[in-house]
Formats: C-alpha cells, sequence, structure tokens
C-alpha cells in the first residue's frame, strides 16, 4: 500500500473513531457533574437565596428536567455552535473556550519547543557518552526531575526566577494579550515548567533509541563504508532511533496543547486548563463540556497526527498491511 493510501487510510478511521470517542467522553462528563454535589444555581445566588428562588435560576438556564433531555438538547446545540452561556462568566461559552485554547496553545508550542531540543539534546549526549561520569550524573538529575511534582518545580522557578531574581513576573496574565514580548515574558516560567515535566523520559527514550541503533548491524556497516558526520546521524541513527521518541512526543504535544490545569493555576495563567478548574468548581456545566470536548479534540488530532508521521518516518509501518 503507497503511504498517500496509508495516510488516508489512518485518517479515514479516525474520522469515525474522533467522534464516537467524544460522544462516549461528553456523556461520562455530563453524568458525573450531576452526581457531583452542588448546585449552580446554589452557587451563583449564594446560601441566603431561597429553594424557590434557586430552582428558578437553574430552569431558567435549562438545567432542570430529565437527565437525559439537558444532555440531548446540549448535545444538540453544541453540534450546531450553540454551546450555551457560562454560569459563571455570563459570557458565551464558544468565544469563553477558543480564547482560552488559543492561550494555552501559545503555551503549549512554548513549551514543545523548549521541550524537543533540551530532550533529544540530552538524550543524545547520554548515548555518545554512555556509561561515563556524565552519563551517570545526567541519568541522576533526569530521576530527580522525573520524581518531583510539577507545581513544586513552578514554585522553585517562581522563587528563584520571580522572587530572588525578579526578572520574570510572578503572574503570567498581566502580559497575555500585551503584545509579543510581554506576553513571552508571562509564558517563559509555566513553559519550562511545563517542559521539564516530560524532558525526562523524552531524553531517556532517545538514548536507548540511539544507544541500541549505533549498536545495530546496520550501522557498523555504514562506519566500514566511511560514512561520518552528519549523512551517518541523519540518515542512519536518527531515522531510527528517533521512531518511539517521535510517538511519545506525539501524545505530550496533544497533552500540552490542550492546556495544564495545575501549571496554568499556579502561574494565573488564562488558559484553558485554568478555565476547566473553575468551570469544575463552580460546576459551570456548558464551560466544562464544552472545554473537555475540545481538550479531548486536540489531544486525538496530535495522536492522528503522530501515526502519519509514524508512517512516513518508518517504512515497516507504512507497508504493514502488504505484508
Amino acid at each position: 500500500m503507497g503511504g498517500g493510501r496509508q495516510h488516508y487510510r489512518i485518517i479515514g478511521q479516525r474520522a469515525v473513531q474522533i467522534p464516537l470517542v467524544l460522544l462516549v467522553v461528553s456523556v461520562l462528563v455530563f453524568w458525573l457533574v450531576q452526581v457531583v454535589p452542588g448546585d449552580p444555581g446554589r452557587n451563583a445566588l449564594g446560601p441566603y437565596a431561597t429553594l424557590d428562588q434557586v430552582q428558578a435560576w437553574n430552569a431558567e438556564r435549562g438545567l432542570d428536567g430529565p437527565l437525559v433531555a439537558r444532555y440531548l438538547a446540549w448535545l444538540g446545540g453544541f453540534a450546531t455552535g450553540d454551546w450555551g452561556t457560562s454560569l459563571v462568566y455570563g459570557d458565551p461559552v464558544v468565544g469563553l473556550v477558543l480564547e482560552r485554547l488559543l492561550n494555552s496553545f501559545a503555551l503549549g508550542l512554548f513549551a514543545f519547543a523548549i521541550l524537543v531540543p533540551v530532550a533529544l539534546g540530552l538524550g543524545v549526549l547520554q548515548a555518545r557518552t554512555e556509561g561515563s561520569r556524565t552519563d551517570r550524573a545526567l541519568t541522576v538529575l533526569l530521576m530527580s526531575l522525573a520524581s518531583v511534582p510539577e507545581f513544586v518545580v513552578g514554585v522553585v522557578l517562581l522563587i528563584v526566577f520571580a522572587l530572588l531574581l525578579p526578572v520574570l513576573p510572578i503572574q503570567s496574565g498581566a502580559g497575555v494579550g500585551e503584545g509579543f514580548l510581554p506576553q513571552l515574558r508571562a509564558m517563559t516560567l509555566p513553559a519550562i515548567t511545563l517542559a521539564l515535566g516530560y524532558v525526562s523520559v523524552v531524553a531517556r527514550m532517545t538514548r536507548t533509541g540511539v544507544v541500541e541503533t549505533t549498536g545495530s548491524q546496520f550501522y557498523r556497516t555504514a562506519v566500514v563504508k566511511g560514512v561520518r558526520g552528519p549523512a551517518l546521524f541523519g540518515g542512519h541513527v536518527a531515522r531510527n532511533a528517533l521512531i518511539p521518541t517521535v510517538s511519545l512526543l506525539g501524545v505530550y504535544l496533544g497533552a500540552l496543547l490542550g492546556g495544564s490545569a495545575v501549571v496554568e493555576t499556579l502561574f494565573g495563567y488564562p488558559g484553558l486548563g485554568e478555565l476547566l478548574v473553575t468551570a469544575t468548581q463552580e460546576k459551570d456545566i456548558f464551560v466544562l463540556e464544552a472545554g473537555v470536548m475540545i481538550t479531548g479534540l486536540v489531544a486525538l488530532t496530535a495522536l492522528l497526527l503522530t501515526d502519519i508521521a509514524f508512517t512516513l518516518i518508518d517504512p515497516r509501518v507504512r507497508y504493514a498491511r502488504k505484508d
């Protein structure tokens, strides 16, 4: 099967699978929000509102009636572009979610741009110095980094670069939308925090891939034939060693672009993750459902692109069905 047909087949499969997965996720989220304690009307009106006032508030926003009927009404509106109105902010959900998604996209891409060269560079360095003190020191460093939760890493970065060395802002929200450089400064600490959360695994997988590839027969044959330098690494090492790493990076890219609740909340960054935290606390069902659907769509699309990239890199995957 040719590469183009293989890509069309993958896209066709995902075009069927992605809506089904999102439909199941939407049902689960809608049901979970109903069983979690709390009442949106009570949250909005406060503890001194009467029961009639709370029920009237809920009825005005379509929050009463049978669960199935409410879900179908929401699903129909979502499919036609009417995502409802936020119960907390009072704004249309579609504009609110997409605005936050763009912020999370920018942050995720920045973090990914930091993650890829750092992780691949460390992995290759470890492989090239396998068994040396440098390799062992980097292994200990990366293992230590992997064992620390990202909110701890974020707090340490805040103390060092926002308090002791006040070169970056504590709160990232102030710089968002104020131009390229202010936004870049605002995203620097949360982006580094996000990247450091993934760098250990990617570097480790890169190291393993490079070590295995440089120990293979075809690598030794290329060396015997006189292949050296970039031609040796690019043509014989990177293409084979980075296959599992590319797959992993695709999964991480989807996670980064969808927003991080912990990091965005810690730095006060107005992204989709921070919005979903507020929506969950306040039972803002319309924002929560739309946010989860968009986050899931981003992650699944990233997986689709990863599958396509995988077939481009690895010929064995491209001709798997033919064999």
